[in-house]
């Protein structure tokens, strides 16, 4: 029997659509019953404003991340070495070329990105760039080329807006995310037990092992990680609901809470040393 690597990912986003749209659509229909329209009626218009309204947010979730990271294009003068590895281990995965994209922060770290038929981003911080050797640099990339092969990160994509919604307002400027924050805040626990239960840490972990298998390198990934983790690491942009995005998950500032959505790096580390 083959077992198809995409299906949990496909499964997953069933999920996370299914309780996006509900959590949209209870107030709906509660409002529709409390002003006299009939309970059917209520529902049906609620479901199908529930599903609309996910299907927009799902649609802009890519950009979303984009914003709330401050993400820019990456010139091509910066990281030839990068462009050059993109390329080639796009080539042997078979997936599309991915737009290239910097954070500047010292702070090394990295996060792909895609919803629907968007070019995926690949998005890299400038202190990754500037600690990492080449061979190193090819285990990361790696591993993100593989949750893209997965489709993992359609389904970590969309939850930014569909699972983080909540801590995305609160990482946003101006009086409408405010309201937005504010108005969220009573879900914002359901939330997060969402966003953990579509994007496991063990979607991570298959990350890892898939990666290392693209390069027949383990130890480009491995030293990458370990010269990460003893690296300064700073609060990144937008990384409060963006996380599961990340190669690493990110440093978060005092009085925030972890996402919970990677596994130890210990753990990925001497998994690998299995391998």
């Amino acid at each position: 029997m083959t077992i198809d690597p995409v299906a949990p990912s496909r499964r997953r986003r069933r999920l996370l659509t299914a309780c996006a749209t509900i959590t949209i659509a209870i107030p709906i229909a509660v409002v529709g019953v409390v002003i006299g329209v009939a309970l059917v009626l209520s529902l049906l218009v609620a479901v199908g404003l529930g599903l609309a309204s996910t299907s927009l947010l799902s649609s802009r979730a890519q950009s979303a991340v984009l914003a709330v990271t401050g993400a820019r294009e990456l010139r091509e003068d910066e990281s030839p070495r990068l462009s050059g590895l993109v390329e080639g281990l796009c080539l042997t995965s078979g997936v599309t070329i991915p737009a290239l994209l910097a954070i500047d922060s010292e702070t090394p770290n990295a996060l792909i990105a895609r919803q629907g038929d968007e070019r995926a981003s690949l998005i890299v911080t400038t202190g990754l760039l500037r600690s990492l050797s080449r061979i190193e640099l090819e285990g990361v990339v790696a591993h993100l080329l593989a949750r893209l092969k997965r489709r993992e990160v359609r389904v970590a994509t969309a939850a930014v807006l569909l699972a983080s919604g909540p801590v995305y307002a609160t990482e946003r400027s101006g009086a409408a995310a405010s309201i937005v924050a504010t108005a969220l805040r009573p879900v914002r626990p359901l939330a997060s037990r969402l966003r953990l239960v579509v994007c496991p840490p063990a979607a991570i972990i298959h990350a890892d092992v898939d990666g290392v298998g693209l390069t027949r390198y383990p130890p480009g990934l491995i030293a990458a990680l370990e010269r990460i983790a003893e690296a300064p690491a700073g609060p990144l942009p937008g990384s409060l609901s963006t996380a599961q995005l990340w190669l690493v998950e990110p440093a978060v500032a005092a009085g925030s809470s972890a996402s919970g959505t990677h596994p130890p790096l210990d753990q990925r580390i001497a998994l690998m040393r299995e391998l």
